[in-house]
């Protein structure tokens, strides 16, 4: 997935125990690693224009971010390293998050073809949604933007920017959404890993600025 992987995240931040930002952060830290380890040669991955309808990435191996075990292992350390930097909120922000990260292997669990282990050397699995471009489209954008409804139904504008940052975050990673799934391929796996890092971080810092100019309903009773 790409934007349906930040469902999830707002769906924390709706709860108000994480702001979206860190949602956010969460929603991708497993694909801030598997890039990492992607452009180190560790995890592999090339460009097979067709190989779905919706992606062109045949994903082939990758066990220490996409396996569901290390899933969860990237899980409770990413709860625990929040926990320890965000200390007020880590009574009920540090599980919020931690399940957050988790989710990203369950919804690419939807969309993937079987690329997705359990562990080192297991079965891979996938439902291969991603074989229709159409249907997949739809419901990365039809969950993202629920989600991101029902986030802003539980917050409240501080200032008319707090109408403003929510429709530019939404209406920009749509566009990239529509780009992805219909525009060109990426031209090399240096540029996919790149080029993923910093749109990742660009999500998180339009988070950032919906944050700061929304506040959760429960803050202000």
């Amino acid at each position: 997935m790409f934007i349906g992987h930040y469902a999830p995240g707002a769906l924390g931040a709706a709860t108000g125990r994480v702001k979206l930002w860190q949602a956010f952060v969460g929603a991708q830290l497993v694909d801030y690693g598997w890039s990492g380890l992607m452009l180190a040669g560790v995890e592999k991955a090339r460009i097979t224009p067709g190989f779905t309808e919706a992606s062109a990435l045949d994903l082939y191996h990758m066990p220490y971010t996409h396996s569901l075990g290390m899933a969860i292992i990237w899980a409770i350390v990413g709860a625990i390293i929040f926990g320890l930097i965000f200390k007020k909120q880590a009574k009920g922000g540090a599980i919020i998050f931690g399940l957050v990260v988790l989710s990203h292997w369950f919804m690419d669990l939807i969309v993937h073809v079987p690329d997705l282990p359990l562990w080192f050397g297991t079965d891979k699995y996938g439902y291969g949604l991603w074989n229709n471009r159409t249907v997949s489209f739809s419901l990365e954008v039809g969950l993202f933007v629920l989600a991101m409804l029902l986030y802003l139904r539980n917050t409240i504008t501080i200032g008319k920017a707090g109408r403003i940052w929510p429709l530019i975050l939404i209406g920009f990673m749509v566009f990239l959404q529509v780009f992805g799934n219909y525009g060109p391929p990426p031209k090399s796996m240096t540029e996919m890993g790149i080029s993923a890092w910093f749109i990742y971080t660009v999500f998180a810092g339009l988070a950032y600025m919906v944050d700061r100019n929304r506040t959760h309903k429960k803050e202000t009773t």
